[in-house]
């Protein structure tokens, strides 16, 4: 849609739309008013701007397209003689805006390719918005020729004074003009015109090469005995040199023969009984009699807050042991562990086992061990840590298999579980898939036994044999009373009895 006289096309038939309005062949005479209108706008427009063309390929159908930040294409035309080099250029788009600069060269092969000497800022890869090129050209024939030429332009960077009025200043005058500041009439009334009191002697002698300046007893500048050179170890003083010199110590041999030693990684300085050494640090511990620690004082070496490390393993009673020796040493191991509580049924791990919460009569607190053994999901069995709040973990020293396996647990409080003791039976597996069992163990000194089978031996002892009792032998039963069914048969040659018996 042509809406700009950039987009009219020099083809006289090809402009057929304006602003949108058809004023082709067999328009509309309605359009006509319309037409005359958008074409005095569009007038309007580019006389308010008329320093920049929108020259485009010429013809009013160019394609803009981005080739770098310095450089843009002018698709199917050859406009090279209008984007010329020194020609000003005036670019929109959407990342960097509107940018200006000066054409540095354009060329043509298929597309025209300009490059631009941006004044600032650079182009990105997008879509151009307007190229705008300035209405002045070193071709445009409203310049006046006669005034302005190529003839008249000194091709050196600088203009030709000769070309300039009558020529009166001579270029080599005139470049005396280059780096000025400022007004030069200004600057030379604030100098003096003669030198004048005491440097007046270093006009009229010669002074000595690389020396001081001084004043003489006239008053008058003259070279002193100090050179540049020794005047100039003054550098970096900060306070009176004396005074710095008097706050030094006097020279120490003992601190000249620390100063010749060689700074060689590792090493220490001891003194040997007449000067200072270095020493590899195993020569040093001899030295400083540290090989030994039962050389030290009575009430030997204390080590606060550290650690003793790069100890090997222990061959003698005296010798310490590292951790993982006796880490090493009581792997398998096992111990009675003290709970406080147990748990009589199911409970939730999330919420049942937070300070205050109360287990098998027991008010539990923070950090209190409790053995879980009655859980539904039987995986979850195991000891566990109360919490202040939130859901309860396993104790660490417990949340493995190979760690609870065998393991025994003392339970110390509970309306029933105050005082029992109970085994881990799960002997392998992994937490979470393997099925966690405790069963409660029974001290020797009680206990019930609820079916044996009994042979007679003799008018007071019987042979009891049978679960839980494994073995078989002859012991002494004090019973207030015994039932005893004869077993008929071929198959047993002996009594079953039932009884309850007191051990």
């Amino acid at each position: 849609m042509t809406t700009n006289i950039k987009d009219y096309s020099t083809t006289q038939a090809s402009n057929t739309s304006l602003n949108g309005l058809n004023v082709g062949e067999g328009m509309l005479p309605s359009n006509l008013n319309n037409a005359l209108r958008a074409l005095m706008k569009n007038t309007r427009d580019w006389f308010n701007d008329s320093q920049w063309v929108e020259y485009g390929d010429g013809d009013g159908s160019a394609t803009y397209a981005y080739a770098s930040g310095t450089s843009f294409t002018i698709a199917g035309a050859d406009v090279t003689s209008q984007y010329h080099v020194g020609r000003r250029i005036k670019i929109t788009a959407p990342t960097p805006g509107t940018i200006y600069g000066t054409i540095a060269s354009s060329s043509f092969s298929t597309d025209t390719t300009v490059n631009v000497t941006w004044d600032s800022g650079s182009l990105s890869s997008e879509a151009l918005t307007n190229v705008y090129i300035g209405a002045l050209s070193k071709t445009n024939n409203s310049i006046p020729t006669l005034l302005i030429a190529d003839g008249n332009i000194a091709t050196a960077a600088n203009i030709d004074a000769t070309k300039i009025g009558t020529g009166v200043v001579n270029n080599t005058e005139f470049n005396y003009l280059n780096g000025v500041t400022s007004a030069i009439q200004t600057q030379l009334d604030a100098k003096s015109a003669t030198i004048t009191g005491a440097a007046t002697t270093i006009v009229s002698s010669d002074l000595t090469a690389d020396k001081v300046l001084k004043s003489d007893s006239s008053g008058k500048v003259a070279v002193s005995g100090t050179s540049v050179t020794e005047l100039g170890y003054l550098s970096g003083v900060s306070s009176a040199i004396q005074t710095q010199i008097d706050g030094k110590q006097n020279i120490v041999a003992n601190l000249t023969d620390i100063a010749s030693l060689a700074n060689t990684n590792g090493n220490f300085i001891v003194g040997d009984g007449s000067n200072f050494v270095a020493e590899s640090g195993a020569t040093a511990r001899t030295s400083l009699g540290l090989d030994s620690m039962a050389i030290q004082a009575a009430s030997g070496v204390a080590i606060t807050g550290g650690t003793i490390t790069g100890l090997g393993s222990p061959s003698a009673g005296s010798d310490a042991a590292t951790k993982t020796y006796v880490d090493n040493l009581v792997t398998g191991l096992k111990t009675r562990i003290i709970c406080r509580s147990a748990t009589t049924a199911n409970i939730s791990l999330a919420t049942d086992l937070q300070n205050g919460d109360t287990l098998d009569g027991v008010t539990l607190a923070t950090d209190d061990k409790v053995l879980v053994k009655n859980q539904t999901t039987n995986t979850e069995n195991g000891i566990y840590v109360v919490v202040a709040s939130g859901a309860a973990s396993r104790d660490p020293d417990f949340d493995t298999v190979a760690e609870l396996a065998g393991q025994l647990t003392i339970i110390k409080e509970g309306t029933t579980n105050a005082d029992s003791m109970w085994i881990c039976t799960t002997d392998s597996g992994t937490i979470g898939s393997a099925t966690i069992t405790f069963s409660q163990v029974f001290p020797s000194s009680g206990g019930t036994v609820t079916s044996v089978a009994v042979a007679d031996a003799g008018s007071s002892e019987f042979t009891v044999t049978g679960s839980p009792i494994t073995g078989s032998g002859t012991i002494n039963l004090a019973v207030n009373s015994i039932a005893v069914a004869k077993v008929t048969g071929a198959a047993s040659a002996g009594f079953s009895i039932a009884m309850s018996v007191a051990l």
